[in-house]
């Protein structure tokens, strides 16, 4: 449930600042883990891209 409430909270201040995102729900885990060189331990949930309308 947490990253939910963090992703809403993510999507109103965008809103708010008059951009766009959208969540991703479907990405390959592993490579996102090396791109943001992410702990053994932790995992992505969500992918947020923000960005001009």
């Amino acid at each position: 449930m947490e990253p939910g409430h963090v992703g809403q909270n993510v999507h109103l201040q965008a809103v708010a600042l008059g951009l766009g995102t959208v969540v991703m729900g479907a990405f390959r885990d592993d490579q996102v883990k090396e791109i943001l060189n992410l702990p053994q331990d932790e995992q992505p949930l969500y992918i947020m891209p923000v960005g001009r309308k």
